[in-house]
Parts: structure tokens; sequence; C-alpha cells
């Protein structure tokens, strides 16, 4: 909380939410502990206090990837600061970052995968992060959105072939304000399970002040998407 509000807010108010974080937190490790009884998994449970990109950058920078849940921006679930975590995650950290919806079940992950391509340095950071992911799915589109022409996706999937991706190659073209509407239209279209882009291509505070492709993504995501910058 920022300095200036402290003096504002009544003692009290802290002691409830230094319990009702805590019995949250005891919740959450019971709920994990529970989970990784039932699945046999090797785990580690960490808990740190503070802000939570700060915390998460931290360790996020001890993991090959780091999955985080797809913000909630209102409702007694919102975490203030975290409204764009995910893409802000991927840009401290430079490692790639999975975000799956807060609604919606998902029985596979990772078997169709779209690529959203549009040539730039964070596209090609996304799919290098994700060619193991790649290599196992069944089928994977490069969809390019708004290339001058069909070269670059057509470059960037021939790359993935010599990986041994079954990849194919859409491209399609919009106005900039409806690119990510455009995405979430080929997400149900291809019936992907996964979507893999590069997070910010523009500004962090460009895409605040005017929207952009990553914003969009993020409040209207309907599949597991893996970020990267």
């Amino acid at each position: 909380m920022p300095a200036y509000g402290i003096a504002e807010i009544p003692p009290q108010f802290f002691d409830e939410y230094e319990q009702n974080a805590t019995a949250r937190a005891r919740a959450a490790k019971a709920q994990f502990e529970d989970w990784a009884r039932r699945s046999g998994a090797l785990v580690e449970w960490r808990e740190e206090r503070g802000v939570p990109l700060e915390v998460l950058r931290l360790q996020s920078l001890y993991a090959d990837i780091t999955v985080v849940g797809q913000p909630v921006t209102d409702g007694p679930a919102h975490v203030p600061g975290t409204e764009g975590l995910p893409g802000d995650l991927a840009i401290a950290t430079g490692r790639p970052v999975l975000t799956v919806p807060h609604s919606g079940s998902f029985k596979t992950i990772g078997r169709t995968v779209m690529v959203a391509w549009n040539g730039s340095r964070e596209s090609a950071r996304a799919v290098t992060d994700a060619l193991p992911i790649l290599q196992r799915a069944k089928t994977v589109y490069v969809v390019g959105a708004n290339l001058r022409s069909s070269v670059p996706a057509l470059d960037i999937s021939t790359h993935l072939a010599r990986h041994g991706v079954k990849v194919e190659t859409k491209t399609f073209h919009a106005e900039d304000t409806s690119v990510g509407a455009a995405l979430v239209s080929q997400i149900t279209d291809l019936g992907a399970d996964l979507v893999v882009m590069g997070a910010y291509g523009h500004s962090r505070f460009n895409e605040f002040v005017f929207g952009g492709v990553t914003r969009h993504l993020l409040n209207h995501m309907t599949v597991p998407t893996l970020f990267a910058h």
C-alpha cells in the first residue's frame, strides 16, 4: 500500500487484512498439499509476503516457467496491483509465463496450439520459449496478424518445421484496435487449447492508454496462454 495512504486507514483494517491473508494462505497450502499427495508429484511450498509482482519476479528466476491465474479485476478475489501481472511478470523476468483463465475447465493443453505471430522480437522469444511444447503438439497454427506480406509467417513456420513441429500458416488483417478480438475469434475457429504470444510489443504505457493485444487477451482469454517478452 502506498505510504501516503496508510495514515488514513484505521489500524484494525490491517489486523483484519492480516488475519484474512493468513487464513487464505493456510487454506491454499492445505489444498496444494492434498493435490500433491494424490498426484505423487515432487513439490515444494513457498510462502512470502510483499508486493505480488516483486515476490513472483524473484521466484520466477529459479524456474523454467511460471504458471499464474488470469488476473481478477474486481470482487473479493481481486488483489490490487495484479491487473496486468502475467505480462508484467514476463517483462520483469524474461521467462515464459503461462496464464490460466479463471473461468472454464481445460482437459487438454498444448495439443492444438495457436502461435500469434507479428514478426516482433517478443513473438520470436515466445516461440523459442514454447518450442518444447510445440514439438509435442498434434497441430500448431501460426497466425500472422497485419503482416506486410505472408513471408514472415511462412519463414517462422519453416523454422518450426525444421525442429519437427507440425505447423500450418494462416494470416489476417484487422484494424489495430480489433487485432485482439480477431485473435480470440481465431482461437475458437481453430479449436486451440493453448495460445503462444509475445507480451507488450508496444510500450506498457501505450498499452495502458490506448489498449492493445496483450491487454485484450488478458481480459478475454478463453484458453491457457503463454506470454513471453
